[in-house]
């Protein structure tokens, strides 16, 4: 990802279409197939109900062409899915940004088996769980890397948590950012892809599900299965970034008219809260996708907990992909209209998307444990100083020991031309050392004055910020009592201006010092 932080990149929502084959009950009623893919974007819409006699509607055919993103048929595999909708936006996740996944379509026209699948043909979760953890798995080892899941349901407008059932029912939150939160709903934290597997096959599980006329499995619950991926550096710094990428897949439930899932009682019920909060959905693409032009401006999120949920996947910031299911068959006609219908609306939705990062200038509570591990740095590179100076000292002696009892060993005449030379390689390679130690402790002393006017700083930024919170208050107050005075934030003093200063001459030091080093290290080596 080459974006710049905090850059925003306008962003259409993907539109892909998904014919399933006709079932066997729609076989036996005699149903025609109704709905044809052309290409890989194209679909038509024929009307089953034309009279060629009729003169009235003679050009007024109901036939319509559509146009998508992408387009599917029934020989398409949950891979060909998968792989046109949803692949591309694991790396983007990764990098930070925000990316939804969305079933869309009535009732018994495939969205479940899209996204979940079967053992033997998994579908968009299980996919798209494997191929984030594999990226995960294969990028820098240089960032801590951390993975959150939740998986919640949304059922006659109530929220229950899939993971926790015990917790009862959810409520909707907005916080000072105005984003909407679930309170009190349970978030796994995992490295591991099978965890994840088994807490979603858990979820699944408790989901709601019950058999109508149209569907023998019909789901009767919108699932939210929401995995956050927050990364962060393993090395501490002041400018320590953090970036978090949230991936929201959604199974909607599908409109239903009682009249063909014949429900009556609790399951009619159900499908009246079920077309209720899609109802509020299709609004807000209407909505959505007339705003800018001649259309209203408004977009009233607030009808339901689905369209409060989805709010940045629909019109904020999110790369968001919405997979529009319908039956091919001539006896879900209309249903499969009005879907086209508001897909083909939700083309023309764009968000601003960006790049999940903060920085720890944001977070002035880090400066705590910064400032903590430089002190013990600082203490660390002192012990070694003395350590080094204490095993010079104790080299020097045992050098001389080694020498003296070599000598012994050749004759009188050998030993004093023998003891000249290693007395002068021994003097070489001691000025050598000698130099080199005076060079580690030069160094790890700019290391620790540096270090020290970080110190001084970081402990200023901190204080500053305090001071500016203060400020802050008293400017809100003054601003109630009309008061138009306000003061300047204070100035930087001398010493931390000083210190600023000198960071710079002291970090070209240490750079000069270690090729200084190295050289002496070399010619060490040469002469040996």
């Amino acid at each position: 990802m080459k974006d710049l932080p905090g850059e925003w990149k306008d962003h259409q929502l993907t539109v892909a279409l998904r014919i399933r084959p006709l079932n066997d009950a729609e076989i036996e009623e005699g149903a025609t197939t109704v709905a044809h893919k052309i290409d890989n974007q194209m679909v038509v819409l024929m009307d089953p109900c034309e009279d060629a006699d009729n003169v009235l509607r003679a050009n007024r055919s109901r036939e319509k062409t559509y146009m998508f993103d992408v387009a599917f048929d029934y020989a398409a595999t949950q891979e060909d899915v998968y792989v046109a909708t949803t692949k591309n936006l694991i790396d983007g996740v990764i990098a930070g940004y925000n990316a939804t996944v969305f079933a869309y379509g009535p009732t018994g026209a495939g969205k479940t088996y899209t996204m979940l699948g079967l053992d033997s043909e998994p579908g968009i979760y299980i996919r798209t769980l494997n191929d984030l953890f594999t990226a995960i798995e294969d990028s820098t080892e240089d960032l801590n890397c951390s993975v959150y899941m939740s998986y919640i349901e949304i059922y006659n407008e109530m929220i229950r948590d899939l993971l926790n059932p015990s917790s009862g029912y959810l409520e909707l939150r907005e916080d000072a950012k105005g984003e909407i939160r679930i309170a009190g709903i349970t978030e796994f934290s995992t490295c591991n892809a099978k965890e994840i597997m088994a807490l979603l096959t858990k979820g699944n599980k408790l989901r709601t599900q019950e058999s109508t006329a149209a569907n023998k499995t019909s789901s009767r619950s919108h699932a939210i299965l929401q995995v956050a991926v927050k990364q962060k550096s393993r090395v501490k710094d002041i400018n320590e970034e953090v970036r978090v990428g949230k991936l929201f897949m959604v199974d909607l439930a599908g409109t239903e008219r009682a009249s063909q899932t014949q429900n009556r009682g609790k399951r009619m019920k159900e499908g009246a809260h079920i077309n209720r909060s899609l109802l509020a959905l299709a609004n807000c693409i209407n909505a959505l996708s007339e705003k800018g032009g001649k259309g209203a401006q408004f977009v009233n999120y607030r009808d339901s907990k689905l369209t409060r949920l989805l709010k940045d996947a629909l019109g904020g910031n999110s790369r968001t992909v919405m997979i529009t299911h319908i039956s091919p068959a001539s006896s879900n006609f209309e249903e499969s209209r009005n879907t086209l219908v508001y897909a083909d609306k939700a083309k023309n939705i764009r968000n601003k998307v960006k790049r999940n990062l903060m920085n720890v200038s944001y977070h002035l509570a880090q400066y705590t444990s910064i400032i903590s591990d430089l002190r013990s740095e600082i203490d660390r590179l002192r012990a070694k100083i003395d350590q080094q100076s204490q095993e010079q000292q104790k080299g020097e002696k045992a050098g001389i020991c080694d020498i003296k009892a070599e000598v012994q060993e050749y004759s009188h005449g050998e030993m004093a031309l023998l003891q000249e030379q290693l007395l002068s390689a021994f003097r070489e390679q001691m000025e050598i050392r000698r130099s080199l130690m005076e060079l580690e402790n030069c160094n790890m002393e700019l290391h620790i004055d540096t270090s020290r006017h970080l110190l001084t700083i970081s402990d200023w930024e901190r204080d500053r910020a305090r001071a500016r919170r203060v400020r802050e208050v008293t400017e809100e107050k003054r601003d109630r009592g009309n008061v138009e005075e306000q003061e300047s934030g204070p100035e930087e003093p001398q010493y931390v201006t000083a210190a600023r200063e000198e960071i710079g001459p002291l970090l070209a030091e240490q750079r000069k010092t270690m090729e200084q080093k190295k050289k002496e290290t070399h010619t060490g080596l040469e002469k040996l």
